[in-house]
């Protein structure tokens, strides 16, 4: 976050899956003797397809939800990799064909949820308003673990390190990891803990995951990235 500014809130948290949209409904992932092009622009997505599915091809997708249905429509690709929280709320619920699972194809660390930036300066009765008004307890417990997580990690919306917390009987249970560019490797880690621990928690995992070798992935995914 620029100085000066803080998230004072996370909202309730939308299903956390990324999904496929597409006209064609008879898709199939899995069958690799049908060529598929998948319009995504995240590295994450494009390193787990390569890992999952390396058969299919992926082409830079951007632009608002429409812009890309329309793209995809003249013939850009055969269906668009998003996350369902967008897609839903959008009203394009109806162009779902593939719902990923959350253990293999683990989301980017926040998705689903909408954050609250405000000012610092902001007089702290109106942040405590807005903040009992809009923050939802649980959400924000997992957000501020995954948030760590990632601090942590020193990754960003262009490095492919994906996280998600959960909370199962009253524990908090958070997991995440690193893919390299090209799908060939993944390092995953997973800790558990109480509610009350969640930014110690995303420290801890990523701390783990670094030790692991995620500090080489990372290393080898900035210089080919050519991020400072």
């Amino acid at each position: 976050l620029p100085e000066g500014y803080e998230l004072i809130a996370f909202t309730e948290r939308e299903k956390v899956n990324d999904i496929l949209v597409s006209h064609q409904k008879d898709l199939d992932l899995q069958n690799s003797s049908r060529p598929l092009v998948i319009g995504t622009s995240s590295a994450r997505r494009k390193a787990m397809l390569r890992h999952f599915y390396p058969h299919v091809s992926t082409v830079e997708m951007r632009g608002n939800l429409q812009t890309r249905i329309s793209k995809m429509e003249s013939g850009a690709c055969d269906a668009m990799l998003l996350a369902y929280a967008g897609v839903h709320r959008m009203g394009y619920h109806d162009m779902i064909v593939h719902e990923f699972d959350i253990h293999h194809f683990t989301p980017a660390v926040g998705q689903g949820s909408i954050a609250i930036e405000a000012l610092a300066s902001m007089d702290t009765e109106k942040q405590a308003r807005i903040s009992s008004l809009l923050d939802h307890g649980s959400s924000s417990v997992q957000l501020k673990a995954e948030r760590a997580f990632l601090r942590t990690m020193r990754g960003g919306c262009s490095i492919p390190v994906f996280g998600l917390a959960t909370i199962e009987n009253g524990q908090l249970n958070l997991r995440g990891g690193i893919i390299s560019l090209d799908g060939q490797e993944v390092i995953r880690e997973h800790i558990c803990g109480p509610l009350d621990t969640a930014e110690v928690l995303g420290e801890r995992l990523a701390r783990a995951v670094l030790a692991q070798g995620g500090d080489r992935l990372l290393e080898n995914i900035r210089k080919q990235m050519k991020i400072d």
